[in-house]
């Protein structure tokens, strides 16, 4: 039983160790992206994401507003919002917790955990199991719908409470074929790309 508890504690800390490996490379691949691939990408993925059946169908839409180095969220936020559906944006409450709160208005967001945009305290909290629709940020995923963010957790954590339809949103240039999985990780419903939509139930492109 020890022997097999320390194997199986050894082939975690493997995982974690190549999780940190992906994650270096994956920043430094980011780094060399040019601002017109960006910018081209990050459009046609927001015509993608519109465009979708749960998209359409979803009343409540949970989206994270995306830093620098991220998708550029920004359009995909307004569209919710012109669109007459419910917006939902993270805001972090301490380490690897975060909440969704509802915003009528994106200038009310501003810089609150690592600078990233948040909805001020006084917004109120959207519960999570009415939501239809969650649009998730990552470093990289795999088409396997294997997510890997920047290792806090918030994101696992917080979906396992809803329902809602997972698409992960990532440039193509960053996707990568194998991610080691952990327990607490939580895959992805769809992953979604420049060049569009894997649809993990389906196994097609």
């Amino acid at each position: 039983m020890e022997m097999t508890e320390q194997t199986a504690n050894a082939e975690e800390d493997k995982k974690r160790q190549e999780k940190k490996r992906i994650r270096k490379e994956i920043l430094a691949r980011v780094a060399l992206l040019s601002e017109q691939y960006c910018e081209t990408a990050d459009e046609k993925i927001k015509e993608i994401v519109c465009t979708m059946e749960e998209y359409r169908n979803a009343r409540a839409v949970f989206c994270y507003v995306g830093t620098e180095r991220e998708i550029n969220t920004r359009p995909i936020l307004e569209r919710i919002l012109e669109d007459g559906k419910i917006l939902a944006v993270p805001r972090c409450i301490g380490r690897g917790v975060m909440k969704a709160c509802r915003i009528t208005d994106l200038s009310i967001l501003k810089p609150g955990t690592m600078g990233i945009l948040e909805p001020p305290l006084c917004c109120e909290e959207f519960v999570p199991e009415q939501l239809d629709l969650a649009l998730v940020p990552c470093l990289t995923c795999s088409r396997e719908g294997v997510r890997l963010g920047y290792g806090g957790g918030f994101y696992d954590r917080y979906l396992r409470k809803t329902g809602a339809f997972r698409a992960c949103l990532v440039r193509s240039k960053l996707i990568e074929e194998a991610i080691p999985e952990e327990a607490h990780d939580l895959k992805m419903n769809a992953v979604i790309t420049e060049e569009g939509r894997w649809n993990l139930s389906s196994g097609t492109a």
